[in-house]
């Protein structure tokens, strides 16, 4: 018995056949394996011991006829423990094997009748020839069963041992894709942590810290706001040209001297030029306003 209370035979046919058992047929099996190698080691034995006698000893042939009986059904009995033991769906290579081990059987019963004084003599020479005949048949027998018995299995554990095979590519291949999927995460999740330390403003460019300028008008928030409130707006109409003229004039902030003509095309003329500076001051504005806003962006 085994330490976990199994049969060591039961555990020794599970571990190298990997098939259910039937305790009856394991029995046997290994019953007619231990059998078939003690003959082999008896037979051995005896030819060794055998090899030290002289020949004029009578002893020295007996002991080879036992070497020869236990030789001769030891063989064939071996091969058919392992038909025995294999399983099979079928019991054709069992009862072929059993045929096989019967004609070695008989052949040897044979050879026991005619060794030591009738074998291999000029009297007996067909007889000895019969009987070596007999026992070739019954060996060819149990060969062919136990190769039979041996192809079958191996087909029969290949064929379950495929959709095995199958399934565990199918789950190697899904292990597989989840490793991608976690391999993937972990990227992402890196990225995401390397840009939460870095400020990007709008179109990718790094945000920098630079100075800002601020002004201090507390000197003009104390200016007296009163006296403006309280300031009239002086209004001057004038009846021609001259006088709106003028009044441009003071809107622009100052008032500059312009030579006014007699004729209505010295006004015109006077007119046409201060729209001409008027647009002048206008481009310039906005090309200052320009530069100040390219110059803002590189601030």
């Amino acid at each position: 018995m085994s330490s976990d209370g199994q049969n060591t035979l039961i555990a020794l046919y599970r571990r190298y056949v990997d098939a259910d058992p039937d305790e009856t047929t394991v029995y046997a099996g290994f019953a007619l394996f231990f059998t078939a190698i003690g003959l082999l080691a008896v037979a051995l034995a005896a030819v060794v011991w055998s090899g030290g006698i002289p020949p004029e000893n009578i002893f020295k042939y007996e002991l080879r006829e036992v070497a020869g009986v236990t030789g001769a059904l030891g063989i064939p009995l071996l091969l058919v423990s392992v038909v025995v033991l294999l399983p099979s769906r079928y019991r054709f290579p069992k009862l072929l094997a059993g045929a096989g081990l019967v004609v070695c059987a008989v052949a040897v019963v044979q050879f026991v009748g005619a060794y030591p004084h009738n074998w291999n003599v000029a009297a007996s020479a067909d007889r000895s020839g019969r009987i070596v005949g007999i026992y070739s048949l019954g060996a060819v027998a149990v060969v062919a069963a136990s190769g039979t018995s041996l192809v079958g299995f191996q087909i029969a554990r290949a064929k379950t041992s495929g959709p095995a095979a199958g399934g565990s590519d199918a789950k190697s291949d899904a292990t597989d894709e989840e490793d991608e999927e976690a391999v993937s995460a972990q990227v992402r999740r890196d990225m995401d942590e390397a840009l939460s330390n870095t400020e990007l403003s709008w179109g990718g460019v790094r945000k920098t810290e630079t100075t800002r300028l601020k002004l201090d008008t507390s000197a003009v928030d104390d200016v007296d706001r009163a006296s403006f409130e309280n300031a009239k707006a002086t209004e001057t109409r004038g009846g021609g040209v001259d006088d709106a003229v003028a009044g441009l004039q003071g809107l622009r902030g100052g008032k500059k001297d312009t030579a006014v003509g007699d004729s209505t095309d010295d006004q015109a003329a006077a007119l046409a030029e201060l729209r001409k500076r008027q647009q002048a001051d206008a481009e310039r504005d906005d090309s200052e306003g320009l530069v100040d806003r390219i110059r803002g962006l590189f601030s």
